[in-house]
């Protein structure tokens, strides 16, 4: 893991911190109503903090960095197209033979993985299934796997940007539910699993209880309606 998530981990405490302060907020001088439109003005302050500090779509995609490797398989003259061309060939007979096409893939060299994962898209295979473009994409996942497990630079490259990009995209999710109003358990126990030591940072244990309360009391100001304008989170 390359990606620093301290910087989530303290949008996440701000947050929540910040959030409890203004559902709890008081004032001897306010009437009711303009304590309500306080402690609703310090939420969405609040809100838009948080917004601020939410990482981009954008660097939480992965499945850009397994496409980008695949297409540089393409053949870049006529001899890499005759190349995989015939080891192409050699597929559909071993197929037609009875051979498994996972098999093949986890027996392939490099050569023949990029001419599975050029081809599959117009094989029987696809074209035959009821879905075609959940055929494609799981031999392509295959494909690259492989490709990561002998070693190709590039694959190996974009299985740590894989990586980090799941990682971003777990604490994307998980502060975007806070931001809308609590984190469901699905996020909380990815974070957990990508990001145990950030996971940990966060306290959950020790405060799920008071997170309820507070949980409770911004769907209360949520509720009365003083909202103006919803918080947007860049990149979405």
């Amino acid at each position: 893991m390359t990606v620093d998530t301290a910087p989530f981990v303290q949008a996440f405490l701000t947050f929540r911190r910040s959030v409890a302060q203004a559902v709890d907020y008081q004032n001897p001088n306010y009437t009711n109503s303009a304590i309500h439109r306080e402690r609703f003005e310090r939420l969405m302050q609040a809100r838009a903090a948080l917004s601020d500090r939410i990482p981009a779509a954008k660097d939480a995609d992965s499945d850009a960095q397994i496409a980008e490797v695949l297409d540089g398989l393409a053949p870049k003259n006529a001899d890499d197209v005759a190349l995989q061309e015939a080891e192409w060939r050699k597929v559909q007979t071993l197929l037609a033979a009875g051979r498994s096409l996972e098999a093949l893939i986890f027996a392939a060299n490099p050569l023949r993985l990029a001419a599975i994962a050029q081809w599959i898209e117009v094989s029987p295979e696809a074209l035959r299934s009821a879905d075609p473009s959940g055929v494609i994409a799981e031999v392509r996942e295959l494909v690259f796997q492989q490709l990561v497990e002998r070693g190709v630079p590039a694959a190996t490259r974009a299985r740590d940007l894989t990586a980090d990009a799941n990682l971003v995209s777990a604490w994307r999710d998980l502060l975007i539910e806070a931001l809308e109003g609590g984190s469901s358990l699905a996020a909380m126990s990815r974070v957990a699993r990508l990001d145990p030591q950030g996971y940990a940072a966060l306290g959950m244990d020790e405060s799920v209880t008071r997170d309820v309360e507070i949980d409770y009391k911004v769907e209360k100001l949520d509720g009365l309606r003083l909202r103006r304008d919803a918080v947007a989170v860049k990149g979405a």
